[in-house]
């Protein structure tokens, strides 16, 4: 469900913006941009004001018909996955994510559960594909996608820096992009999300990856970690992976290394979102 409409239909239920905001765990300002964000798509006024209070309109009326219907299809959803448990659940995750950020988190939505899970593992853009196709319940992904297009939310943040062998030069440093020219970059394909945002990045400084002496594209995170350990070269990735792989170092790039948001995504009013909470809850 739209978390706009929810935050519209606390409105309704609290007639209050800041008990709506503690209800919800959001800030006031944030449940004030929902508002005004549905009111701009549809062209209305939803709420007026008697002094104090907080009066529907003719338009918030019909909406929140609309939108309480939402909430029933959302809760029969969830009644639907308790009274079928081995329905099966799709899950799509980029590949730092699935191989490496979210183990555990996946670990513990899947333990001791009856249900069936089938777990995809690819770049943001063929898991964008598949969520569009309806081929997957719900994405967490590091890369870039269209906010306007999807339910999402942010489920974290993740260092994104450079990776090197601990007995590479660079291990540990604070360098600029003019410093890096000698080395040989290992990448991952295109439409991956770490490509993408070392891409952008590089292209804000006027540089790309061919600005490298060497480029080594792999589409196995696995295996670009295991080449850098060795030193063939250097990559570019998140902290969180040292977690699983001891043997790699870190260092800093001015301009590139930064924080990521790690976001969970899903079609618009599909439920996939509230399936996700729901994982973690039971």
């Amino acid at each position: 469900m739209d978390t706009r409409l929810a935050t519209f239909l606390e409105v309704i239920d609290t007639r209050n913006y800041t008990k709506a905001s503690k209800n919800l765990h959001i800030t006031q300002p944030a449940v004030t941009k929902h508002i005004h964000s549905l009111e701009e798509e549809f062209g209305v006024k939803l709420f007026t004001y008697d002094g104090k209070k907080i009066l529907m309109t003719k338009e918030a009326e019909r909406l929140e018909s609309y939108a309480r219907g939402l909430q029933k299809n959302y809760r029969d959803l969830v009644d639907s996955f308790r009274a079928a448990p081995l329905k099966k659940i799709r899950i799509g995750l980029t590949k730092t994510i699935g191989n490496y950020a979210y183990v555990e988190e996946l670990s513990r939505m899947m333990k001791n559960r009856t249900n069936e899970f089938a777990i995809t593992i690819d770049n943001t853009g063929m898991l964008l594909d598949q969520l569009r196709n309806a081929q997957l319940d719900f994405l967490i992904v590091e890369g870039r996608f269209s906010k306007s297009e999807f339910d999402y939310e942010i489920l974290t943040e993740d260092l994104f820096t450079g990776l090197c062998a601990p007995g590479d030069p660079l291990a540990g440093g604070v360098f600029n992009m003019e410093e890096l020219g000698e080395a040989c970059l290992l990448l991952r394909e295109p439409g991956s999300g770490s490509r993408e945002i070392l891409e952008q990045k590089l292209q804000y400084k006027g540089y790309d990856v061919g600005d490298f002496k060497r480029l080594i594209t792999c589409s196995s995170l696995q295996l670009i970690t295991k080449l850098v350990e060795r030193e063939v070269g250097i990559t570019f990735g998140y902290e969180s992976i040292l977690k699983e792989e001891p043997n790699l170092a870190t260092f800093h790039v001015r301009g590139i290394t930064d924080r990521h948001e790690f976001s969970l995504v899903a079609l618009k009013g599909t439920g996939g979102i509230e399936l996700y909470h729901e994982l973690k809850r039971t």
